[in-house]
């Protein structure tokens, strides 16, 4: 017999009210969960985090439950043990109210001192019960515009929705504010920067010089390269730009496609919790060591197409997703009535969702459906809950239209509060008025990421996405890196779409009013546009004023598209992740073999534009946009929304993580660092490494010396490996030192050799003072509405002919 589950209402934020007989609780926030007789109170104060979105490391939750008494009153007794949780069930079972309302009140608790690495891994098994599959959208409910945009928690939940299909990023979490329930996401956002190791840890395997028919082995089985698989423990969020191609995950919790598990035995565990979570059952139709089929039990009665098939690697233990048809047929939850009602119109759905809508604008249509029948018990169409999003975003974040009109005021208030912060916009004059004027782009960035990126390496990324509400357009991101490897949002342009001319503008606004530091390095996809714009003679971005970079990521996609050989593409993968010479030669001659049109091809675009051996060190290993991508997947909640409150939340979250990363380089400082956390952790495993090595010197006055690769107690028998260092030139032949900017173990072996410091081989960008110097620069809130200056511009208005017709816009 299936135990009964009860409902509770949780509320927190507001204040209990005590009257005659009563106790009722007022304002703040609320939200239902269910419980059952068999939790412990442990499992169900887990559950109340999980429906709070809070971390148990920073936050003490106090229970209080509204209990009837014997006389029919009702007092908020604590719910603190099993016991008293028992009384509760039994109160539920036993009286006519249906649901048990919980009062919670929140106190913070000093962090505990620990490694963000560490953090992120807490975080990542706390965020999910089941850590392949993604969070469903449930958002939180907040009080205010502002707390969403600052609100660290819809960071977290938004980060798997990034542009591009070939990324999962993972979430990470570390906490520098114990009053913030979550901090920054993106705060632990590090680039492609140490290729393949650990954490830039010097790898003999990979200088070890393997058989030709190991290699081909390797090629022919893999899907796809380890060795190009080099951000696991470096970008814990973003992770490696490979693997994540065939491990991307949809956002409503889902099986995909391309999904890798470790194992048969994990494919299973979570093919189970999921079914166990959405209420389903399966049928196992095949269950072998290379394969496994399962689809819904109700197949036949419900017509439940649900089916999913994985595969075993050829080469690994990993299982692969091949086909997946999901999620369940909404008719497979049991005998609820799905009929429609007239009474839910679009006006009456607007209201019981505009808190969501608060906490999540890009919730999505088929939630709010599924919201809707799981509290009234009908099915509403996707055009009426389509419609009620629409009514909610305008009441909640502004009318569409009126929202072009407030963008001038807006930016003038926000540069008069933050002097320095630059706007440039572009109109068309309207030919029927000529006091208005039609949007077409516009342009900022703020005055504390100007100063602060001069302190940064020379190196930016820029991306484009695609904005999905009212009117069409495009979000134009240019993103940097800070010392701690960790994005650095520069500068923002929204425009009518990805084109020449739109590209050409926004970096000209770059060039001009953020940054004229020559020798600055672009990473870009090949999109026309930007390489129009990068090779137009004095627009200040042709070579040598700029080097130009292309992803890797989206290269290998292209090769991929247009050879349509995995083969090929992991070859490539392999080439522009090669460190030295031999090993770039070999993988592109590989490919010759395997196609001559895809070699020739890969032959026609300058290796210095995507091989890490060739590019001289500019791009300071960093291969791909990921960073501007993972910035977009943050920003998709507010890709929705219209453009004065998209621009309002950039502001908002540019800010935080200013003041959270401005505390922890103030710390850093204190504590007596010289260089950034992750660069401390690389020297420190390195040097760990070094000692293992034997160094021969050749010449003390030139600095030239030979270090052998210890072999350690490697039952492989790796290493041995031969490198010249020279201390006047500051190289390695293994060219870590030139391409990372880091000493590698073989420099920190010589160094220990002839007690020497290894600071003059790190570069000062990777220095605490430099990340200091960073974020030291402070925003300032602006006043309110009624204070802002008064505008006396012409007036704008949103293009009629960029307005989004009937359907449903494509996801980015």
């Amino acid at each position: 017999m299936e135990l009964p589950d009860y409902p509770i209402y949780c509320h927190w934020g507001g204040e209990i009210s005590q009257s005659s007989g009563d106790v009722t609780y007022k304002g703040g926030e609320r939200k239902f969960g269910f419980v059952n007789c068999q939790m412990s109170y442990d499992e169900v104060l887990s559950k109340v985090y999980d429906l709070m979105r809070c971390d148990s490391r920073y936050v003490e939750l106090k229970l209080l439950m509204r209990y009837p008494m014997m006389s029919g009153s009702y007092e908020a007794i604590p719910l603190d043990d099993d016991n008293s949780l028992k009384a509760m069930l039994i109160a539920m079972s036993q009286t006519q109210s249906t649901t048990m309302q919980l009062f919670i009140e929140q106190l913070p608790k000093q962090p505990e001192t620990q490694s963000h690495l560490e953090s992120f891994h807490e975080m990542d098994s706390w965020a999910s019960p089941f850590p392949y599959l993604p969070l469903t959208n449930q958002s939180g409910l907040t009080g205010s515009f502002t707390r969403m945009l600052t609100d660290e928690q819809y960071a977290s939940e938004h980060i798997s929705e990034l542009t591009s299909p070939t990324q999962t990023p993972h979430v990470e979490a570390t906490n520098g504010d114990p009053s913030m329930i979550l901090f920054d996401s993106l705060d632990q956002i590090c680039v492609d920067l140490f290729g393949e190791e650990a954490v830039g840890v010097d790898s003999d395997v990979d200088e070890d010089e393997d058989t030709q028919d190991a290699n081909d082995k390797a090629i022919r089985e893999s899907a796809p390269s380890q060795i190009f698989n080099n951000v696991a423990e470096l970008d814990p969020i973003l992770l490696d730009s490979w693997r994540t191609w065939s491990n991307n995950h949809s956002f409503d919790g889902e099986f995909a496609i391309g999904q890798e598990f470790d194992s048969l035995a994990q494919l299973k565990d979570i093919v189970k919790g999921y079914s166990i979570a959405k209420n389903h059952s399966f049928k196992v139709l095949e269950s072998e060591p290379t394969k496994y089929v399962v689809e819904c039990k109700r197949k036949s009665s419900c017509k439940c197409s649900w089916r999913l098939r994985a595969i075993k690697d050829p080469c690994l233990a990993s299982f692969r997703i091949v086909r997946y048809n999901g999620p369940h047929a909404s008719n497979c939850l049991g005998d609820i009535n799905s009929i429609d009602h007239p009474l839910l119109s679009s006006d009456f759905v607007c209201n019981e969702i505009k808190d969501l809508i608060r906490a999540d604008p890009s919730l999505k249509i088929r939630v709010i459906v599924q919201t809707v029948k799981v509290k009234f018990k009908y099915t509403i169409t996707y055009k009426r809950a389509w419609s009620a999003k629409q009514t909610a975003i305008a009441s909640i974040f502004g009318d569409w239209e009126q929202s072009y009109e407030e963008l001038p005021r807006y930016m003038q208030a926000l540069k008069e509060s933050n002097p320095g912060t630059v706007v440039e916009s572009c109109t068309l004059a309207s030919n029927e008025d000529p006091s208005v004027h039609i949007f077409l782009r516009v342009f900022w960035a703020f005055k504390p990421s100007i100063d602060g990126f001069k302190h940064c390496r020379p190196l930016i990324t820029i991306d484009g996405t695609h904005l999905y509400g009212k009117y069409k357009g495009t979000l134009l991101i240019a993103m940097g890196t800070d010392a701690n490897s960790q994005l650095f949002p520069l500068a923002f342009a929204i425009v009518e779409s990805e084109n020449g001319e739109s590209w050409k503008w926004f970096m000209k606004c770059i060039r001009h009013l953020v940054t004229q530091r020559e020798g600055l390095c672009v990473i870009f996809y090949r999109h026309a546009g930007i390489l129009q714009t990068m090779n137009e003679v004095n627009s200040g971005w042709e070579e040598p004023r700029a080097h130009h970079r292309f992803c890797t990521r989206h290269l290998a996609s292209n090769v991929n598209t247009q050879f349509k050989n995995a083969y090929v593409k992991n070859l490539f993968g392999k080439a522009a992740d090669a460190r030295q010479r031999k090993k770039f030669d070999y993988y592109l001659g590989r490919i010759g073999e395997l196609n001559v049109e895809a070699h020739k091809y890969l032959m026609d675009i300058s290796s210095h534009r995507w091989s890490i051996h060739h590019d001289g060190g500019f791009r300071y290993g960093v291969k791909t946009t990921n960073m501007s991508e993972a910035f977009n997947g943050v920003m998709k909640g507010a890709r929705c929304l219209p453009i004065t409150a998209l621009v309002r939340m950039t502001f908002y979250r540019v800010n935080s993580y200013f003041v959270t990363r401005r505390g922890w380089g103030k710390r850093r400082i204190e504590e007596g660092h010289d260089f950034v956390e992750k660069a401390t952790t690389t020297f420190e495993m390195n040097m760990a490494k070094s000692g293992a090595h034997e160094v021969q010197a050749f010449d003390h006055e030139m600095g030239l010396f030979e270090v052998t690769t210890g072999r350690g107690g490697r039952s492989s028998g790796k290493g041995g490996n031969v490198h010249t260092v020279n201390l006047v030139a500051k190289t390695c032949t293994c060219e870590k030192l030139k391409i990372y900017k880091l000493p590698c173990s073989h420099v920190l072996a010589v160094c220990r050799s002839r007690s020497l410091s290894y600071a003059a081989f790190v570069d000062p960008f990777f220095t605490t003072v430099e990340y200091r110097q960073t974020y030291l620069k402070s925003f300032h809130p602006l006043p309110d509405v009624p204070y802002w200056p008064h505008y006396t511009g012409v007036r704008i208005v949103a293009d009629a002919s960029k307005r989004r017709g009937v359907g449903r816009p494509k996801s980015s």
